[in-house]
């Protein structure tokens, strides 16, 4: 028989004390008491959160090895769920495409995502005390795996040339810098023929059609058959690297060449944003954690610039006309997209000791991106834990659309 603790009245006794108007009183309390509990859960559930990753080549290292420490946080918090399933849209540009893609990829065996990871019938116990939520029956993939992935694989999409003198730089003023065949391999290797319809949440990469002169969304929503690994390449096709990848577009049913979504949003917040708006019409307000690749400050100098075509265009000067519009165009989407109402926009962004090229792949550069990262993470970390406290307060399974409406 259930006792109450002493010198505690029982709740009915209190109750049956009270006169007609302090028991309407205490009624009316716990239904203005539950009705508030609705409404808030009600709220959360407009709240729709989105992730978005820069582009930046080589520099993907640093947002994989901050969503790392976004992982450990959200267990130290005790949220077991994978990290896709917080988020109602994950979006990425170029490198940021990549591990969006590989983020909401569903799990393959023989997959290089799939390395470590423990079997999905045996779940590593938990270590701390847990709060009680539903299991997903995929885990996604270990974000140590991703940044792993650009530390032993980078020098497969960037092989460097064996050459004495540096005839890179010179192929790179009349064709394309690098052969996709082991780029293409390795994609292969990561997504297999997984189309990016399965994507185990709502995911978007940017790419551009430069035949039509606009850009391009491949989504797991709208272009659901498109292989994942097809995305991908499309994604990171980086003008003057990488040859235009040939798509097949669903919607008008021609063959289309899409190239690097860098070229117009490098950082894809508000493309995002207006396809979030589409997606979830009811929702009341969006938050973005927008996570960069980090970057020197880029300050042009006269030097750099002029000469003609070549002179702005000349990669042996990092081509300078490249880095102006990439500089210039993500100052412009990040004022833009904190100035807008119902966006909450989380930028987490920090300035490299040096540049760092595009397809920088030396071991002692990389690992000084990671300790970056890491300083990076400390900066923004009250930040980051106030954005991922409002994971634990919503619901486990909100709403997302598997096509657009």
């Amino acid at each position: 028989m259930r006792t109450e603790p002493a010198g505690r009245i029982p709740y009915f006794t209190q109750l049956h004390n009270l006169t007609t108007a302090g028991k309407y009183t205490m009624l009316l309390c716990m239904g203005l008491r539950d009705f508030l509990k609705k409404r808030e859960l009600k709220r959360l559930g407009e709240d729709r959160f989105i992730l978005c990753l820069d582009g930046g080549g080589m520099r993907g290292v640093i947002p994989a090895t901050i969503l790392e420490h976004v992982g450990q946080l959200l267990r130290t918090l005790g949220d077991d769920r994978p990290l896709y399933s917080h988020f109602d849209l994950i979006s990425g540009t170029s490198t940021g495409g990549l591990i969006a893609l590989a983020l909401t990829a569903p799990r393959r065996e023989g997959s290089l995502l799939a390395i470590g990871q423990q079997p999905l019938d045996t779940p590593e116990e938990p270590k701390v005390k847990r709060r009680k939520q539903v299991v997903y029956r995929d885990p996604g993939p270990d974000i140590r795996q991703i940044t792993d992935i650009y530390l032993k694989y980078g020098r497969i999409i960037f092989p460097r040339s064996q050459s004495l003198f540096n005839l890179g730089k010179i192929n790179q003023l009349f064709t394309q810098k690098y052969d996709d065949l082991s780029f293409n391999q390795l994609l292969m290797d990561i997504f297999g023929d997984i189309a990016i319809g399965e994507a185990l949440t709502p995911t978007m990469v940017v790419t551009y059609d430069y035949a039509e002169d606009m850009p391009y969304i491949i989504s797991s929503y709208g272009t659901p058959k498109i292989m994942v690994r097809t995305a991908a390449r499309a994604t990171s096709a980086a003008p003057t690297y990488f040859s235009p990848t040939l798509v097949h577009d669903p919607r008008t049913e021609r063959t289309i060449s899409l190239i690097d979504g860098g070229v117009v949003a490098n950082n894809p917040v508000l493309y995002a944003y207006k396809e979030a708006k589409r997606l979830y019409p009811e929702a009341k307000r969006f938050h973005v954690l927008s996570i960069s690749t980090a970057s020197t400050p880029y300050k042009l100098d006269a030097e750099q610039a002029g000469g003609g075509v070549i002179g702005w265009l000349d990669p042996a000067r990092g081509t300078p006309i490249y880095r102006l519009y990439a500089s210039s165009q993500m100052r412009t989407s990040h004022e833009i997209a904190s100035a807008i109402g119902d966006l909450e926009y989380v930028r987490i962004h920090g300035d490299l000791k040096r540049k760092v090229k595009l397809d920088e792949t030396d071991p002692v550069v990389l690992a000084q991106m990671i300790d970056s990262a890491e300083h990076i993470y400390q900066e923004h970390a009250q930040r980051i834990e106030e954005f991922c406290r409002r994971f634990l307060e919503r619901p486990d399974h909100p709403q997302r659309p598997k096509e657009m409406p």
